[in-house]
């Protein structure tokens, strides 16, 4: 049996250098499993938010990142010369 939960009001703020880069409040209600599951896909969204703010205060040139290849693995990216 699982139970409802009460909305509950979720907000995340993503500051980068003392910056807002951004800030998302959404109701979250359902079971407990349910809304965990909706937390977490937010976190999922609002940490690629923050990378990418991260990435883009970096000053060229930047860090090597890892770039997907067309099957979905991984690989590192070579510097450029």
């Amino acid at each position: 049996m699982h139970k409802e939960v009460v909305m509950q009001e979720v907000e995340f703020l993503v500051k980068v250098n003392g910056q807002v880069v951004k800030r998302q409040v959404e109701q979250v209600d359902g079971t407990l499993e349910q809304m965990e599951e909706r937390i977490d896909a937010m976190s999922r969204e609002l940490a690629a938010a923050a990378l990418q703010a991260s990435v883009d205060a970096v000053a060229p040139p930047r860090p090597l990142f890892r770039r997907r290849e067309g099957r979905g693995d991984t690989r590192d990216t070579r510097p450029e010369r």
